[in-house]
């Protein structure tokens, strides 16, 4: 994935779930990582291999509050 591409699909995932902080980090094997947490809540990290897998996880996280 481009850097643009990341740059984009992380500003649609910020747009999504704006109470959440959504970065990536880059791996020197295995490519990105993409990570959340919450503005208000720091202690809970969730990662993911994709944007759809975080958007996913994202999505639990509201149905269980």
């Amino acid at each position: 994935m481009a850097a643009n591409a990341i740059h984009e699909a992380v500003a649609k995932l910020e747009a999504a779930w704006p109470a959440w902080q959504i970065w990536t980090v880059f791996r020197a094997v295995g490519g990105v990582i993409w990570c959340a947490r919450r503005w208000d809540d720091e202690s809970r990290v969730l990662n993911a291999d994709s944007p759809d897998e975080l958007a996913g996880y994202l999505g639990a996280e509201a149905a269980a509050d």
